[in-house]
């Protein structure tokens, strides 16, 4: 998104410190992040076009990570398991 500050991006920062750094596998995915992606947004800032399509890509899970950091979890969940019950009746329906 082009700065650190970019507000996106602080999102994410959110997520980062509030959901990954806080267990050993959120620990390690960070680790293993750092360590490769210099080189891959390096290559990433030199394509235009490709810098479009991860910005895209990225959207869902700023979305994601919004909802996480600013909705209650007892309601993220409640919505979560409403959402599968309800898709899994319209599977059902459709097969019938």
């Amino acid at each position: 998104f082009g700065s650190p500050v970019e507000k996106h991006v602080e999102l994410l920062k959110q997520f980062r410190d509030r959901f990954l750094q806080t267990n050993y596998p959120g620990q390690q995915f960070v680790k293993l992040y750092y360590a490769y992606s210099p080189p891959v947004a390096d290559f990433i800032a030199q394509h235009g076009w490709l810098k479009a399509i991860v910005r895209v890509l990225l959207y869902p899970l700023i979305a994601l990570s919004y909802v996480l950091l600013n909705v209650p979890s007892q309601l993220f969940f409640a919505a979560f398991f409403a959402g599968l019950m309800l898709f899994g009746l319209r599977l059902s329906r459709k097969q019938n």
